[in-house]
């Protein structure tokens, strides 16, 4: 298992349009960023989303960037030191 920085994405499902718009955007400026959907939960989306353990830590970089891109009702919890899919 890949040692990995994560975070959880927490969104409102009335803003589900503009979170997976984002997150595409995420993506094509992290190609090794990795998104899984957790259940969602009190009419919320949650997702899980990893970068890959490195000395650069471009989960920081995301970081910085998303806080300024995201809605006041999001949470973005992280980061976390964790292994693909035990966090």
């Amino acid at each position: 298992m890949d040692l990995e920085y994560s975070f959880t994405l927490t969104v409102p499902l009335a803003d589900m349009e503009k979170a997976m718009e984002l997150l595409a955007l995420a993506k094509q400026k992290n190609p090794r960023m990795r998104q899984s959907r957790k259940t969602d939960r009190h009419g919320c989306a949650r997702f899980y989303l990893s970068f890959p353990f490195s000395a650069g830590r471009p989960d920081l970089a995301f970081q910085e960037w998303f806080i300024k891109e995201q809605e006041e009702s999001w949470d973005l919890f992280g980061p976390n030191h964790a292994v693909w899919g035990l966090s």
